[in-house]
């Protein structure tokens, strides 16, 4: 049992109700009577739209309109105009606007041409089917196809170093697009504005307040004039952040028609019409010292950022700090490029550039210790940064404001299988097989983004019966902030977790509201609540002193009581709130924003078994020390590593979106997508957790974020593992993603074809 597992917890609260069926998603709730949309869309990468047969689509039975690009601008909808993104190079960014719907001219496959509505959603899909669009294939680009181009550091200065260095690595490092694949696909429903002018949808959404933002912009309208409401949510991963065109789409459709109008996504069109997540390369170049000390490194990274590219693409770019690791550089610059392409937009996925980052400074520290040869941990060691050092410039725009790397890293080594490396490499060999240690540190951004954090709050309404609505700003997606949030509320105020009642995904409930992202819950909302807690103690300590006329230093708050023990006097929580909010209940607003971001940090490692006769490799243990701060919810934490490394093991074994040489989606099906599976982590005997806490003083609980912290190790820990079994072969290193096939070419090629019998 590891020290995150030590505590035993009594169950999160939301599982029983979505275990047993009881979950309410948003296919669940579309109103009775609502005509169900279906889109067409374009089936080649780029091209003039030269015909719809929208007679056709029209004649469908149970089809009721067909919707085009002209009948939206008859609506009075414009196109989402683009985002102008930074180029430090003083060259002017290309500019494209995204239409709601592409009727004239498509620039990546699934676009949505036009939308058909009819009575049931077979009737809708076959209306959009007869629309058969027809496009003239145009292979052009626009401009010169740079969307962003960011630079930090001094590049010439970094040069410098390493050509200075005696020794000096090169590496390139690719992570392909990817799908987020949640359970539950986009969908959404709206409603036409009722007798009080106001519009309402509902989405499958991880940040309603977002989303009423975009929508209010799009209609012209004050924020007062829109509802937007989420159920339960199947996952998100970061793909439900905003309003996308499909939902604009439903939400004009709503009002132009005067009825409910709902969408559904379908798998594959999901495959091919959703924003994607990664998508870059990276050229690195470290130098090292005759000491072993780091003295320079180089990132050119390119982000492939699709077609319409707009803040969301510029993860890598806003997260970049993460490239200097946890250690001391001389001196450090990067370079990143965002290109056009006639492929999805880029958005937000899980970690969101963190990942790449750190894969990219690991696995050169790796490469230079085996040109070196020295052990791969003697080399991190000597260039951690330490607690004395804090708060440290990065150089790459991130400032850490605390930590103890080295008792991080000297935790993580204690775990992790580091020690017997020589011992099982003989094991495995005499059995045919490489054996492989991957041993990585990173760091993380939580709570951000940098350098202009984003507020949460709460709002806790006491209602004299003897209930409390907690309404947080944050928005649940899987993570379990129901039972965080709700823990948090009864053993601070000493009241019964039953009495507590969660809601979320209401821009009624709140002003506003962060939504879900960047592993910001509790050192956001929960920062929030904190304060709204302690709100609570000092009003009602003040309002039971006035009552009973006494010193308001004299007044004791516990167990949902305030008392004057020495007066004989009490009165109890919803006692206090009658007083103080009368039947409606009484009332307490919260909202916190941190400084500046915080930054969870840990040290990885995993192990693995090659078999060089097919390239197929088993993961045998994986550990993790990670420094969260304090550790409130030691399951919700279980639970949020062991899906994040599990998300980062699928992105190495093989997820990917393949595209062929004219631009079409060859693997947009969980047939051909390749996804992490159950078998895949049997052979895993040995996994272990642990924190070692060092509290930040960006918010008042001291935590740091933890939802993203499993996978941005994760993808760096299992290719470091993989490229030291191929590098006891003299094969490798190998990129992403790490398939049987890339594996057993690798051992193919390698000269003497492999040390334990390899292919060939």
């Amino acid at each position: 049992m590891t020290e995150i597992q030590a505590e035993s917890m009594a169950g999160r609260l939301e599982d029983h109700r979505l275990l047993t069926g009881a979950g309410r998603y948003l296919a669940d709730t579309v109103p009775q009577g609502a005509l169900w949309v279906a889109f067409a869309r374009a089936d080649v990468a780029r091209g003039a739209v030269t015909a719809l047969d929208i007679a056709a689509a029209r004649a469908v039975p149970g089809v009721i309109a067909v919707v085009t690009e002209d009948d939206l601008a008859g609506w009075g909808a414009a196109a989402f105009p683009a985002e102008r993104l930074a180029r430090d190079d003083g060259a002017e960014p290309v500019l494209i606007d995204q239409p709601i719907l592409s009727g004239r001219f498509v620039r990546h496959l699934g676009e949505p041409v036009a939308m058909v509505l009819a009575e049931s959603a077979e009737a809708a899909r076959d209306g959009a089917e007869a629309l058969a669009p027809q496009i003239e294939a145009d292979t052009g680009q626009d401009g010169d196809g740079i969307a962003f181009l960011r630079a930090f550091g001094d590049a010439a200065r970094v040069q410098q170093a390493i050509d200075a260095a005696p020794c000096q690595v090169s590496l390139s490092i690719t992570s392909p697009r990817l799908h987020a694949v949640p359970l539950e696909p986009r969908g959404c429903w709206a409603l036409p504005a009722g007798e009080d002018g106001r519009f309402h949808m509902c989405l499958s959404t991880q940040n309603p307040f977002a989303v009423r933002k975009v929508l209010a912009q799009l209609f012209g309208c004050g924020l007062d004039a829109v509802r937007v409401t989420a159920g339960d949510v199947g996952g998100s991963f970061g793909l439900k952040g905003t309003l996308t065109r499909e939902e604009a789409a439903v939400a004009l459709a709503a009002r132009g028609l005067g009825r409910p109008v709902a969408w559904v996504s379908g798998r594959t069109e999901a495959f091919i019409g959703d924003h994607q997540g990664r998508g870059s390369a990276a050229d690195v170049r470290l130098g090292i010292d005759e000491n072993q000390r780091i003295v320079g490194l180089w990132g050119d990274f390119t982000v492939d950022a699709g077609a319409y590219p707009s803040v969301r693409a510029t993860g890598l770019a806003n997260n970049i700090g993460g490239f200097a690791g946890v250690y001391d550089i001389g001196a450090i610059a990067v370079r990143i490029t965002g290109r056009l392409s006639p492929r999805a937009p880029i958005a937000a996925f899980r970690g969101h550039g963190r990942p790449e980052a750190t894969m990219a400074i690991e696995l050169a520290l790796d490469e230079a210790a085996r040109r070196i040869g020295c052990d791969p941990a003697d080399l991190r060691r000597r260039n951690l940064l330490t607690p004395a050092q804090m708060p440290w410039e990065t150089g790459l725009t991130f400032t850490y404001d605390c930590g103890d790397f080295p008792a991080v890293f000297e935790r993580g080594l204690g775990l992790s299988a580091h020690g017997a490396r020589a011992a099982r490499r003989a094991e495995a060999r005499a059995r045919g097989r490489l054996h492989g240690f991957g041993l990585i540190n990173c760091i993380e951004i939580a709570a951000g983004p940098h350098p202009r954090p984003r507020d949460d709050r709460v709002r806790v309404t006491i209602h004299p019966e003897g209930r409390i609505v907690l309404a947080p700003g944050v928005m649940s997606v899987g993570q379990g902030h129901e039972t965080a949030l709700a823990r948090m509320l009864s053993a601070r105020l000493g009241c019964d977790i039953a009495q507590i009642e969660h809601r979320q995904g209401d821009t009624d409930l709140l002003e506003d509201g962060r939504g879900n992202g960047g592993s910001s819950g509790i050192s956001g909302s929960g920062a929030a609540l904190h304060l709204a807690m302690a709100e609570i103690v000092a009003r009602g300590r003040a309002a039971v002193a006035e009552a009973f006329d006494l010193p308001e230093v004299e007044v004791e708050f516990a167990d949902a009581l305030f008392s004057a023990p020495g007066r004989n006097v009490s009165l109890g929580l919803f006692e206090v709130a009658e007083r103080l909010g009368g039947s409606e209940g009484w009332v307490i607003d919260a909202v916190f924003r941190p400084e500046q971001a915080n930054f969870p940090n840990g040290t990885h490692s995993a192990e693995v078994e090659i078999d060089p006769e097919t390239g197929a490799f088993e993961l045998l243990s994986y550990t993790a020390a990670e420094d969260i701060g304090p550790v409130f919810n030691p399951d919700l934490v279980m639970g949020q590593m062991q899906g994040g490394i599990a998300n980062g093991i699928s992105q190495v074994l093989g997820e990917r979106i393949a595209h062929d040489a004219d631009g079409q989606v060859v693997n947009a099906s969980f047939m051909d997508y390749r996804m992490l599976r159950a078998d895949d982590m049997m052979p895993l005997r040995d996994l272990r957790l642990a924190n070692h806490a060092v509290p930040t003083a960006t918010n008042p609980l001291g935590v740091k974020g933890v939802g993203e912290a499993g996978n941005v190790g994760a993808m760096a820990a299992v290719m470091a593992a993989l490229n030291d079994a191929l590098a006891s072969a003299g094969a490798g290193p190998i990129d992403l993603p790490a398939t049987p096939e890339r594996v057993w070419a690798a051992l193919r090629d390698a000269p003497g074809k492999g040390a334990v019998g390899g292919p060939g």
